[in-house]
């Protein structure tokens, strides 16, 4: 049982699918992909089960049968396996993220992240921006951003550290704008729950001029590293770092939503299939363009409410808000939340976990008050 969850995590989290289908073509891509959800299942019914996260549930079903509706830019078949996928994704891989600790989870994503630095360094390109096994820099940034925030997650400060500094160096070669801004933020909120992670800081200084000392070892993104050396060198090219912004892909989305706002555009209408353009870049606008007000704010529900309850214990376990926050900020940049499965599984692994912290609250504090009570009698 072990060994299938194991490779069933590794199918997931490492994206081999994808990796397969853009290598290999369509037959051994959509035979990895099978196999993938083919083992989920199996997992699924061998073991114990337990509750599922209805609010994605709830979600997908709404999302799926108001975006049907409206749904004419590709095959009936399309549509039906992308909803089972994401089913088969929720419930199936529910089970399999309960039972996944923080440990394994964040050293599954160091192999993954590690794909990247192997990249660099052995498959150089005249791109120059690296993304490993998950073939696109941003997406590859995300992973390396998550594992940053699990890896607040450690109470030994040298896996800590070490971690932090692994996952940033790497996000660091995809040279990702989102990673970059992300990881200031989410480490600046982690002063707050600690004033020592204020050193996590040093960390970043130190890679970026690793990053630096590198530059000709590795094949960088010359565009990319020049702003980076403008902020050491403090002249900072603001215009170099907004081209190409997200600002402006999504302004050309919003008279759509305007136009539909209650059922929306139809499936995949916003996420740049079939000779439309690149799509929208941003999960929120693509649930509400797609599926209308009513998806959305069950979707938006779902990620302010894991917040709300990661506060309650970020003192302790600040990790999960900065898993939740990074991955609020990344589903602004990526319309592919419903086709991934990684981010998916993700958000389904800190919805369990913040639920099993509260059921354990809830728990101590009953067991208080049946303690307490035989003293109240007397």
């Amino acid at each position: 049982m072990k060994l299938l969850r194991y490779i069933t995590l590794v199918l997931i989290l490492w994206n081999i699918p994808s990796y397969i289908l853009f290598f290999s073509g369509d037959s051994q891509g959509s035979l990895a992909s099978y196999v993938s959800f083919g083992l989920l299942l199996l997992y699924y019914f061998l073991s114990s089960k337990q509750k599922p996260a209805w609010p994605f549930i709830i979600f997908a079903l709404t999302y799926y049968i108001i975006s049907g509706f409206n749904y004419d830019v590709g095959s009936e078949k399309l549509f039906i396996i992308s909803f089972i996928k994401y089913l088969i994704i929720i419930i199936c891989g529910g089970e399999l993220a309960r039972n996944t600790s923080l440990k394994e989870i964040t050293v599954l994503l160091l192999f993954a992240a590690s794909s990247v630095l192997i990249h660099a360094a052995f498959f150089a390109d005249d791109f120059g921006r690296y993304s490993g096994l998950f073939l696109n820099p941003n997406s590859a940034g995300f992973i390396c951003l998550i594992g940053c925030a699990l890896s607040y997650g450690f109470k030994s400060d040298k896996w800590r550290l070490l971690c932090l500094f692994f996952f940033t160096f790497c996000g660091m070669l995809t040279f990702s704008r989102t990673f970059f801004l992300l990881w200031v933020i989410i480490n600046i909120i982690s002063v707050f729950q600690d004033k020592k992670n204020f050193k996590v800081m040093g960390i970043g200084i130190g890679s970026v001029f690793i990053l630096l000392s590198v530059a000709t070892l590795f094949q960088l993104n010359t565009e990319r590293l020049s702003i980076v050396e403008g902020i050491v060198n403090d002249d900072f090219n603001s215009n170099l770092a907004n081209d190409d912004s997200r600002l402006g892909t999504w302004s050309g989305y919003f008279n759509r939503i305007t136009d539909a706002p209650l059922v929306g555009n139809g499936f995949q209408s916003f996420a740049g299939v079939q000779g439309q353009s690149a799509g929208v870049h941003n999960t929120y606008l693509r649930i509400i363009g797609e599926s209308g007000i009513f998806p959305f704010l069950i979707f938006i529900g779902i990620y302010i409410l894991m917040l709300l309850r990661s506060l309650k214990t970020f003192k302790t376990t600040g990790y999960q808000t900065l898993l939740v926050v990074s991955l609020m900020a990344l589903l602004l940049t990526t319309h592919n939340f419903i086709d991934t499965s990684y981010i998916i599984f993700i958000s389904i692994w800190v919805y369990f976990k913040l639920e099993e912290e509260e059921e354990e609250e809830e728990e101590e504090e009953e067991e208080l008050t049946t303690n307490l009570t035989p003293i109240n009698a007397k």
